[in-house]
């Protein structure tokens, strides 16, 4: 009879706080971002305290000794606290494993949320810091509590989230109280927990995300870009949405354009497929492998003047001569055009060479042919070598282009012209970044390593100031940025020389050396 008491109680115990949760959900602490926020960032502390190798043992004795300088400063009460929460971060209140947003927004210029796993450890934290003067006694708000930091921010929290807002004079304490307390008791719907893109946002993979709407993020290209839609299609509802990740021997930015705009999301998708190709890696070989900068796209000139046709704006600027011309360039472009900086001179003057697929040599001679309606300047002219060669001089250069085996070219490096086609080694096709860009839309290679090497570089590595001979080393563990894309996403991503050990650990390594903190 006790045995079945006790089962039903259990049951009885069990329900109640099943209803009890049913009634009375947890607040989502993302419910605190209004929906009208222009800016928010993600960061997740505990991956990025992993992978920046604060469990490692240097890190720890290094904490140590910071504990060692406080435990003589501080209040001993304080000291207690603040040693538990260094030994045991969860013993701050805040969930670390849980993302960290700023964010910006009408009401916010600048304002931090984080999720609360314990009012009382954040509550001791702050009794903490109110002992060392560092902030203000605690005080009651309406639902919520709050104390504010050297007149400068607003701590403001309950059971499920912190909010940190900035304010610049006392005056706006007042202000900032009030729209705190509005943030941390908003729903689900009137935040951006409910934002579509935010969700995708939240479900990326990266250390540090970003959800970045283009219409407060870049006004100027938003009002320019919508001139080459239709009309009922708007660019600036599109939103940048980002993932850094900090891997080992390199950091990882991948971006991708999103839009809850069906009509706009599928002009993206069109233009891109429409206007480009794959790069199928054509002409690395002709490149040197020391090649300072590669700049390579797949290319459906076709595609492209169809695209320019359309835009209102440009039909305007140009005559049907004109057009018919820019049809003969254009349109003569057809999968690979890459082009390379082989070289810059002590006088800052860059060598150049560039090779892309043409349909045909018809653009060249119109150009040679009416070269009379360029508008050349004195001391410049275009003078024909060979059948489809040719070379524009001028006081300061010659750039010699043309056509060879359905080939354009084009150069300035007058020993490049002369071996032009023919293929080099060691070559851009043997580097890394070659596997890397090839089946990408377009991608841009700048190759620090090849930077590093130059004469000029050298120089000023050899006499130049501290601070430049800091940044010189900071490239010396760099092998190349690489950025690739389409119209719908793009990856950019810094390649270190130490491809074994985690990024932001190296970065770490490098602040402790500069700060004369090395072990």
């Amino acid at each position: 009879m006790k045995r079945k008491t006790s089962f039903r109680l259990l049951a009885l115990t069990m329900l109640i706080a099943l209803v009890s949760a049913c009634s009375e959900p947890v607040a989502k602490y993302t419910n605190v971002i209004p929906a009208d926020a222009s800016t928010i960032v993600s960061l997740h502390l505990s991956a990025l305290g992993s992978k920046a190798g604060a469990a490692d043992k240097e890190n720890k004795e290094a904490l140590q000794q910071l504990t060692d300088v406080l435990k003589n400063e501080m209040n001993a009460a304080a000291f207690q606290q603040l040693e538990g929460v260094l030994n045991n971060p969860a013993k701050s209140g805040i969930d670390l494993e849980a993302p960290i947003y700023l964010f910006q927004s009408a009401n916010f210029e600048a304002a931090i949320v984080a999720k609360v796993n314990s009012e009382d450890d954040l509550q001791a934290l702050l009794s903490a810091a109110e002992k060392e003067q560092i902030s203000t006694p605690v005080a009651e708000g309406d639902g919520y509590r709050y104390t504010t930091l050297g007149e400068q921010a607003l701590l403001a929290f309950t059971p499920e989230a912190l909010l940190v807002v900035g304010y610049h004079n006392p005056a706006q304490l007042e202000e900032a109280k009030a729209n705190a307390a509005a943030a941390l008791h908003q729903g689900e719907e009137q935040s951006m927990s409910a934002n579509e893109g935010f969700k995708k946002m939240q479900a990326a993979k990266g250390d540090v995300n970003m959800y970045l709407p283009l219409k407060g993020m870049l006004k100027d290209y938003a009002n320019l870009v919508n001139q080459n839609v239709p009309e009922d299609i708007d660019w600036k509802e599109l939103v940048m949405l980002g993932a850094l990740s900090f891997e080992n021997g390199k950091i990882d930015w991948e971006i991708e354009w999103y839009t809850e705009n069906e009509a706009l999301a599928a002009q993206l998708k069109e233009q891109g497929q429409a206007t480009t190709s794959p790069i199928q890696n054509t002409y690395l070989k002709n490149l040197p492998q020391s090649t300072l900068m590669v700049i390579s796209a797949g290319l459906n000139g076709e595609e492209i003047m169809k695209y320019l046709q359309e835009n209102k704006d440009f039909q305007k600027s140009i005559t049907v001569d004109q057009l018919n011309k820019l049809k003969t360039l254009i349109g003569a472009f057809k999968n690979d055009a890459t082009a390379g900086i082989t070289n810059v001179s002590l006088m800052g003057m860059p060598s150049f060479i560039m090779y892309a697929e043409a349909q045909n040599s018809d653009a060249l001679k119109a150009l040679y042919e009416e070269k009379e309606e360029l508008g050349l300047g004195r001391g410049e002219d275009i003078v024909q070598l060979g059948e489809n060669e040719y070379v524009f001089k001028s006081r300061k250069l010659n750039v010699f282009f043309g056509i060879k085996d359905n080939t354009l070219y084009a150069t300035n490096d007058e020993q490049a012209y002369k071996n032009i086609g023919k293929p080099v080694s060691p070559s851009a096709a043997d580097t890394d970044y070659a596997a890397e860009i090839k089946g990408e839309n377009a991608a841009v290679i700048i190759n620090v390593d090849a930077i590093r090497q130059l004469p000029a570089v050298q120089m000023l590595a050899q006499y130049g100031g501290k601070e430049i001979v800091v940044y010189l080393n900071l490239a010396e563990k760099i092998s190349y940025l690489k950025m690739t894309g389409n119209a719908e996403k793009s990856n950019i991503t810094l390649q270190l020389k130490d491809k074994n050990v985690n990024s932001l650990k190296q970065i770490v390594e490098l602040i402790k050396q500069y700060a004369g903190i090395q072990n």
